[in-house]
């Protein structure tokens, strides 16, 4: 459940200059981000966003941290498993600002979290305001994206290499 945050609703630019996202912006260019976004806070437990359901909002973890849970399983049998933990400075919900798509995961705050949140459609808008600082914005996130597919690329090959250890000496004994 959402909850009015302990931490004043406008931004601190200074705190948006150290996040890769805003790399090589202004300080007159986060000022007037900083007014685009809005604080939520939630407890530990506290669904933020639901896999599957439509969205269109930009997370920046402010304090706390959410685990990521993904659905897996059968059509008939479906469990949550947890896929990633994120803290303060980490960033989700970036792959729907871009093919706006439904959630790809759940994510749930692991303690008290505050967020902030970016809408969207404020950031389309600003497209039509200051189209340099919204390619900087994208470039960033396409940045950010790529870096975490190559983090999943890897660990997917290392898995995929496990498993196919696991079934070599599964199938092939030693006496």
């Amino acid at each position: 459940m959402t909850k009015p945050a302990s931490i004043p609703p406008q931004i601190d630019p200074a705190f948006l200059s150290g996040h890769h996202l805003f790399a090589g912006l202004t300080g007159k260019d986060l000022e007037n981000l900083s007014l685009l976004f809005r604080v939520e806070n939630y407890s530990k437990g506290d669904r933020i966003i639901n896999e599957g359901e439509r969205g269109g909002c930009l997370y920046l973890i402010y304090r706390g941290a959410v685990d990521i849970l993904k659905q897996v399983g059968s059509r008939s049998k479906k469990v949550e498993e947890k896929i990633a933990c994120l803290a303060a400075g980490d960033t989700f919900g970036e792959m729907e600002l871009i093919d706006q798509e439904p959630r790809s995961a759940t994510v749930v705050a692991h303690a008290g979290t505050i967020v902030l949140v970016l809408d969207n459609v404020d950031l389309y808008q600003l497209n039509h305001r200051d189209t340099r600082v919204m390619a900087t914005l994208l470039l960033n996130l396409a940045k950010a994206l790529s870096k975490r597919l190559r983090t999943t690329d890897q660990s997917l090959a290392v898995s995929l290499f496990s498993i196919r250890q696991q079934s070599r000496f599964r199938l092939f004994p030693k006496d």
